[in-house]
């Protein structure tokens, strides 16, 4: 048995001749998958035009019903929940090709008046007077002036998230020193960064410079035993020199004596 599809004929705007169609169908969404929304509330929307954002769909299909979320992904499939990382600053990126669009309703009813819409056989424009689609160069410098956040909102945001992160370390110290030198259960006792001999943290770039630093030891070290090497090595040459210079000079003085020409005085 074929799915039900419908579709919704648009065009981008009045001047254009050609329009653009979107197939739509009921969507059945798991309760797991988005507990806020009632069973059979969502439409799948296929073949969206890359020009056709969120506020579009909204315009497109708010007339239906009151929509409570729209999910827009690259193909079908499980609907994605939106990152809890990005926030109203630095937003997720967008698809920027044909993707498909989730559409979730508020009402069961709203469904079936946007698949009753697309029935109705009409052309809908999706770039009106007053609320126009950008595109090309226009798109892309607004696009570039929107990524560039408000210093003040972000500022007030990083002062909340420092304010929140400051009473997070002060509460956990607070605990330490609640249970410092306290044995638990078992007679251990935790070791704290305080007291005579504190603890420090193994972390990855402590551990790194603590390498680099007995690596520096180590090459210390062995320049001092070649200098070593080097000074003992010069010091047996001299004797050696020495020594020969020695002996040279006791067979000039035996010779000497042999020639009878040796006069001491």
């Amino acid at each position: 048995m074929k799915p039900n599809v419908s579709v919704l004929k648009v065009k981008f705007d009045q001047k254009c001749t050609e329009g653009h169609s979107l197939y739509v169908k009921q969507h059945n969404v798991r309760k797991s998958q988005n507990a806020d929304a009632e069973m059979d509330s969502t439409l799948m929307v296929l073949n969206v035009p890359p020009y056709c954002d969120e506020k579009c769909l909204r315009r497109l299909f708010g007339e239906c019903g009151k929509i409570s979320s729209i999910n827009v992904q690259k193909k079908p499939g499980t609907i994605e929940p939106k990152s809890s990382e990005a926030t109203k600053f630095f937003p997720e990126p967008q698809v920027t090709r044909f993707h498909v669009a989730y559409i979730t309703y508020e009402e069961k009813a709203s469904v079936a008046k946007a698949l009753k819409k697309c029935e109705a056989n009409t052309v809908h424009v999706l770039s009106t007077e007053g609320k126009e689609i950008q595109t090309g160069i226009k798109k892309w410098c607004l696009e570039y002036v929107r990524s560039w956040p408000d210093s003040k909102k972000l500022q007030d945001e990083v002062d909340k998230f420092m304010s929140s992160y400051d009473a997070k370390v002060e509460e956990e110290e607070q605990k330490e020193l609640e249970t410092e030198g306290v044995p638990d259960d078992d007679g251990w006792v935790k070791v704290t960064r305080r007291g005579r001999n504190p603890g420090f943290s193994r972390t990855e770039s402590k551990e790194i410079k603590i390498k680099a630093k007995e690596k520096r030891k180590r090459k210390e070290r062995e320049l001092l035993n070649v200098y070593t090497y080097q000074i003992r090595e010069s010091k047996r040459e001299k004797i050696a020199e020495l020594r020969r210079k020695f002996e040279e000079d006791k067979q000039k003085i035996k010779s000497m004596r042999n020639a009878r020409k040796f006069r001491p005085f």
